[in-house]
């Protein structure tokens, strides 16, 4: 395994802060700060859910935060699968007029 492979596997423990507690994870080499993004995107929902509703446990909070984010992620990915069909349709059409005319290009030659 090269250098660069074995940086790539290596992780190493990061410090984050979500509601005020700090959590100690394992991150690989070169994703701190993508890992910091998304605990400070998680902080902000935890805070703005515990002060909608002070009186939930924090496992409450946790839970229906990750709920909410993992819909989000699907609600997401589902749009930018089909959120055009019609555009996809003709993606598809002018992929294979391409197709068409590039194998008569070949015959042709």
């Amino acid at each position: 395994m090269n250098k660069r492979n074995v940086l790539m596997t290596e992780s190493r423990p990061v410090k984050l802060r979500i509601l005020d507690k700090e959590v100690q994870l394992a991150c690989k080499v070169g994703e701190e700060d993508e890992l910091a993004k998304a605990a400070a995107y998680i902080d902000r929902s935890m805070s703005e859910l515990k002060g909608r509703n002070s009186t939930s446990s924090i496992e409450k909070i946790a839970i229906v935060v990750a709920i909410n984010t993992a819909a989000e992620l699907l609600k997401s990915r589902s749009n930018k699968a089909g959120e055009h069909p019609e555009i996809t349709e003709r993606l598809v059409a002018m992929n294979a007029k391409i197709e068409d005319l590039l194998q008569e290009d070949t015959e042709s030659a």
